[in-house]
Formats: structure tokens, sequence, C-alpha cells
């Protein structure tokens, strides 16, 4: 079958108006430009504005499309030039104002783009493509309560706007709006099992218990947004060398929370066996984490400013025989970059507790208790377990001599203090019903909350004095500096986790501060993460299957003492060799599991689930 750049002008086309000749160069541009073609796109595009040259229209679209190729190259300046150029030549054309709106919050950030997306909506004011970005960048810039009013917008013009339903959520729980909120999550759910994709999956997993819809949301989102693009590129091959390279992929390779858990395992990589590279998509921030990062790596690539295509050829320059995805559906993601397959063996690990849902994602690092034997059928990757527990650590975190006083934090002297340090997005009405109950049954005592939004402060006091408790109760802790942050979580005496999405880096690291975790273990991987963290340190009794079981442990450690007591003992003893933190023996496993992956390749087998064995610890 022909494709359009192959069928010829015909002679007929030739002797046609101009208008129309211009058109059928139009028709053949967009053809082209859904296939990837965009050098002989923009060829179309621009004989079609030679034709036609009283066309407006047509100039513009000459210059969008540059622009567009000029930002898919990786020449992010260059396009915002041609944007520029584009707004100036034609202020009333809504697809210029939109089109320089996500290069400036591309280079600039959300705020910065904010005023192109206005202009664009003021022009035209039913644009949902561009009220949904207008949406984002307000998100992006922390004014949830705006973001919600603009996504309730755009559902009522388009009801379903694909993803619409699921961001307005993830905006109301990240304030603690909770009204209404049964209602949406039935909305976002119920079209998700009819097929249409209603969230995102990274939000959805703040509140969706079912593994299936949780498959289904990540199937459809990378089928819509990453689809498979390996054709682009020659089959990658494992290279022939001694060592397997990895290539870790990354736009938080800086002071956060997937670095704070991965940089001793960087560190630590046996240089004998792998060569590790660093490929960012995001920046370097000057922390001493990325210092170490930098130490410990062969080289960090900086891939944010490069095109798809190019990143994929700085992969294929260094040989990388596994390349593995630490975002998924998280963070500053490259999707895009592991749709191409720029490496033989591409792994799904860490920053994002699920499926990704794409075939070109071989393998998912896992433990069997985030992800058991019979729920495989919920991943599209195949499940490598590893021993103890999934998650890396570094031992090397410091905790800080302060705060070292509960009034230095706004907490009272006496009484017993709860707390949870998850983004308030991960508390449910269902789970603080629970721990209102709990104040309510422990006289004196205070729930910490991690929260510097006023908004979400005051939804969240608002709700406790609905459940008869005084909003006081409530103390908000705002940002402080990593070690600082776990000197904070020393001074409470109980983390009460959430769910279903458990706390994943916070609570290793209150682990690592000596605070006992309580969690409640549920049917999705974000929600069983606790009960993995809990069994790796050695206090599984700590892992609740229920609320009531929940609700009644977290009682009696509130009101009997010696239990309380003893718990933080024996966390304090078992800390120096616990299976979580030691990263040298977690390393060990991980590195198997890397070369049973490329033996499996080497020997063209297709990917398999399989099982680390456990080593022991030394």
């Amino acid at each position: 079958m022909s494709t359009p750049s192959s069928i010829p002008t015909t002679a007929l086309s030739r002797h046609l108006p101009a208008a129309l000749q211009a058109q059928h160069h139009v028709d053949r541009a967009r053809a082209l430009r859904q296939q990837g073609l965009n050098a002989e796109a923009a060829t179309h595009f621009a004989r079609a504005a030679e034709l036609d040259p009283t066309r407006a229209e047509l100039r513009l679209m000459v210059l969008l499309h540059e622009g567009t190729v000029l930002d898919e190259q990786g020449r992010a300046e260059d396009a915002l030039a041609c944007f520029e150029r584009a707004v100036l030549k034609h202020p009333g054309a809504a697809d210029a104002w939109a089109a320089l709106g996500m290069v400036q919050n591309s280079l600039r950030g959300p705020q910065a783009a904010e005023a192109s997306f206005q202009q664009a909506l003021q022009i035209d004011p039913t644009r949902c493509d561009v009220i949904e970005k207008f949406g984002m960048v307000l998100q992006d810039q922390r004014r949830y309560e705006d973001a919600a009013l603009v996504f309730e917008r755009l559902l009522q013009l388009k009801p379903d706007q694909p993803l619409a339903a699921g961001r307005l959520l993830h905006c109301k729980m990240l304030t603690a709006d909770w009204t209404a909120l049964d209602h949406l999550q039935r909305r976002v759910e119920q079209a998700l099992a009819a097929g249409q994709l209603a969230a995102e999956p990274f939000g959805l997993q703040g509140y969706c218990t079912s593994p299936g819809l949780l498959l289904k949301a990540a199937q459809l989102f990378s089928a819509t947004y990453h689809p498979d693009r390996s054709p682009m590129l020659a089959p990658a091959t494992l290279g022939a060398g001694p060592k397997i390279r990895i290539g870790y992929v990354s736009g938080e390779f800086r002071n956060q929370a997937t670095s704070v858990l991965l940089t001793e395992v960087l560190e630590l990589h046996d240089r004998e066996r792998f060569e590790v590279y660093a490929f960012d998509n995001g920046w370097n921030d000057g922390s001493e984490l990325r210092h170490r990062i930098e130490r410990a790596v062969t080289e960090v690539v900086p891939i944010a400013s490069l095109g798809h295509l190019d990143a994929a050829a700085a992969i294929r320059a260094r040989g990388i025989d596994i390349l593995v995805n630490l975002n998924g559906h998280f963070g500053r993601a490259r999707s895009h970059l592991f749709a191409l397959r720029p490496a033989a063996i591409q792994v799904n690990y860490l920053g994002f507790p699920g499926t990704i849902g794409a075939p070109h994602i071989d393998y998912l690092i896992a433990d069997e208790v985030v992800i058991p034997r019979d729920d495989q059928r919920f991943y599209v990757e195949k499940v490598v377990y590893l021993p103890h527990s999934y998650q890396p650590n570094d031992s090397q975190r410091v905790v800080a001599d302060t705060p070292s006083t509960r009034s230095e934090v706004g907490l009272p002297d006496e009484g017993f203090v709860f707390c949870c340090m998850n983004n308030v997005y991960k508390i449910t009405p269902a789970m603080f019903d629970v721990w209102m109950r709990l104040l309510q049954r422990v006289p004196g005592s205070v729930l910490m909350l991690y929260s510097d939004v006023p908004e979400a402060q005051s939804n969240l006091r608002r709700e406790a004095a609905s459940r008869g408790v005084a909003g006081e109760r409530l103390v908000f802790a705002g940002p402080l500096g990593h070690s600082q942050h776990l000197a904070r979580m020393r001074l409470a005496d109980l983390f009460l986790d959430s769910w279903p999405y458990n706390a994943h880096t916070t609570g290793s690291d209150a682990l690592w501060a000596g605070l006992p975790v309580l969690t409640c273990t549920g049917p999705t991987f974000p929600s069983r993460v606790g009960a993995s963290l809990l069994r790796a340190v050695g206090l599984p009794e700590l892992v609740t299957d229920s609320f009531e079981a929940y609700e009644a442990l977290a009682l009696r450690l509130a009101i009997e003492p010696g239990l309380l007591s003893g718990l933080r003992e024996r966390l304090a003893t078992t800390l120096p060799h616990a299976h979580l933190y030691d990263t040298p023996c977690y390393l060990r496993h991980l590195e198997a599991a890397y070369r049973q992956m490329a033996e499996r390749a080497q020997a063209s087998l297709p990917a398999q689930a399989f099982a680390v064995d456990a080593l022991s610890q030394q």
C-alpha cells in the first residue's frame, strides 16, 4: 500500500486551482506528520503557503509546524522563537498562543506559560485542549483550588474529555476537598471500566483499589500518549564486552525521593561487572545527593534538551544493554524514549509502583509482598522478585540533631503524637475517620500531618471538626531539609500509614529514624509497600489487613506504653542489620536480576518472570 509521501502529484492535481492544490499539500502534510515524517511534511506545508499566499491560515501552519519540529528535535529555544514570531504575526490565533505556552512551560516553567494559555482562551474559550493545559500549569504552581475550577469547567464543556475527571479528583485530594468525592471517583472508575481514559495512572493510585482498573488505565495511557515506536530504530542488541552496561533514566537525579533511595545502590555497583550511566531528564540542583550521583556513575548524560531520537542515539552510543525506567508514570518521565526501544532490555523500577502498561517494557522489579504471585496478570511486564523487599535504601542517611524538642515543631510537650507525613492526596476520608476516632479515644493526643498548603490545612481542620475533633489537634509540618525531617519524625510516637497509597520513601525514612509505622494492606502495589518495608525491617506485627484491626492496634499502642516502647527498642536493635537497610546485600540481589535478564536476552529467549534467590548477609 502506498504511503502519502509516495503518491505522485497527478497531472490532474497540477491543473487544479491554486487553492485546491494548496489544500492537497496540506492534507498530505498532515498525513506525513501523523507518520512522524516531519521533514517531508514541512515541505508540503511550505508549498501550500506558496500556492495560496493570501491565506493566513497556511502561513500560520508553516510556522507552527516548524516550531513543533524544532521542539521535537530538542531545539526548544529555537521553537520558542518560532512560536513568538507566530503570535506576533497572528495575534488572533489561539493555536499560536497555545503552542507558545507549551514551550514556555517546558523551558521557563508553568508561571511563564500561564499568560499565553489565558490569551488563547480569551480568543477561543471553548478550546478544551487549552483549558486542560491551563489547568495543568495552575496545578504545577500548586494552585490546586484554581486548577480544580478549571477542570470542572472542562468537564462541563466536554464530559468525556480524556483524563479531565481524574485530574479534577487529584486536585481535590491535594487540598483534602472531599465534597462529592465518592461521586467523582465512581465516575472515573466506571469510565475506565468502559475503556475510557478518565484518569492518569499516577493520580488514580491514590484512591483506586482495583488492580484491574490500574492495569487498564496504564495500558490506555501508554497506548494513547506513548505508543510503541520501536520500528523507527534498528533492533537493539546486547554488547559483546565483559561488562553489562546499565542506563538509569530519571528526571529526578537530585534531592528527591527516588534518588534518596537509590544513590547508595549507584555508588556500590560492582564496577568489575557493570558500567553505570545516569540519563538525566531533569536538572542539577547542586545538592550533595546530586554530587554523590555524579561521583557514582560513569557519566551523567543530560537528555532533557534532546529530542527523543537524539536521546535514543545517546543511549545507543554508550552501548546500553539494560535501560531502567525510574519514573514510569510519575514525575519528569521520558516515556517516548522507551517507546523507541533504544536498549535490548527495558525495566520498570522503583519510581512508579505499578505497571507502565506498555509492551516495550520487559520487566518490573518487585517482591512477593507488593505483587503476590497470583497478581502477575495485572502487570504487562514480567515480574522479577527480589527477596526481602523491592525497595533499595541509603544507609548513609543522616538524622540531624535538631529539631530535638517537640515545641520546636509545634507539638505539645506532653501527650501522644500520632503522625502521617505522607502527601495530603494520600489521605482518604475513610482513613481520616479512623484517625479522628483515635484522637477522640486517646485524650491529649495530636496528629502531625505534612502540608504547607493553606487550603489543605483549612479543609482538614474543618473535616476534623465535623467528626468531633478540635481542629487545633492537627499539627501541620512543612518542608525541612532531609536530615531535619528525619529528626522531626523521631519526635512522634507512632506513624499512621495512609491507604490505599502507603508511605514509600517516607515509610523507610520513618523506620530509619526509629519511628514505628502501622500499616494496613490492600489489593494494589501501592497499598502493600508498608507491609513490604515492615517485614524487611523485622516488624511484621505492625501489618494489619483491615481498618478494624488497624484501629484496634493503633489504640493499644497509644494506651499501652510498654507495648510501643518494646517495639521501638526492637526497631533500634534490628536497624543495623535489617534487610531493608543492607544495601550491599540488596545490590547483590539486584545485580543478579540484571545478569539473569541479560543471560536470557543473550540466549535469544523472551522476557520471563523469575525470582532471585536470597543470598546471605555479609
